[in-house]
């Protein structure tokens, strides 16, 4: 199974993204299935400036694994000429887990998820202090404008507690009176 850390608060931060309706710029990106019907946006200023915005993350439990922890953005622009450069970090804290600079954003909404690399996320310590770092900049100055819709962090649930009873049923000949059944200790 999966573990998902959506949005689920805007840190205190001044920047020029804005919420499709109302004020909160985490409630427009933190849908568990995909909905585009609301988003946050920024359209360049020409000044060549990067937009950035944060979101805090809600916790997961540390599956104790580092396979299959995964970031995942919907997002799209619109550029009349130029490219945006478009940034996502996984940050704990201040702390920058991850810096994805990969997505080539496309004109209508599309899915970028990326894979942390085995020591990205074993250096994630606390995952109950996981935010969103999200950029773009039109390296152009063309005035693009780029939507986000949905955001995420995805990874493996957690293992079973150490010390945890298993009880299983070992098949045995069968009696009209009897069963075999052990009791196995699982010690992590």
């Amino acid at each position: 199974m999966t573990q998902y850390a959506r949005p689920d608060n805007d840190p205190t931060q001044t920047t020029n993204w804005v919420p499709s309706t109302g004020s909160s710029l985490y409630a427009m990106i933190d849908e568990a299935s995909t909905d585009d019907g609301d988003w946050v946006q920024v359209t360049d200023d020409m000044m060549g400036q990067t937009e950035t915005f944060k979101v805090d993350l809600g916790t997961v439990t540390d599956p104790v694994s580092s396979s299959d922890h995964k970031v995942t953005v919907r997002a799209s622009d619109s550029v009349g000429f130029g490219t945006v450069t478009f940034t996502v970090k996984l940050k704990q804290g201040a702390t920058t887990i991850s810096n994805i600079t990969s997505f080539t954003l496309e004109g209508s909404a599309a899915n970028y998820t990326y894979t942390l690399p085995t020591a990205e996320a074993d250096s994630i310590t606390s995952y109950g202090s996981l935010l969103l770092e999200i950029s773009a900049e039109d390296t152009m100055m063309g005035a693009a404008v780029t939507n986000v819709y949905q955001a995420f962090f995805e990874c493996p649930d957690a293992l079973a507690p150490a010390g945890r009873a298993l009880i299983t049923h070992s098949p045995a000949v069968p009696t009209a009176y009897s069963a075999a059944y052990s009791i196995t200790k699982t010690v992590n």
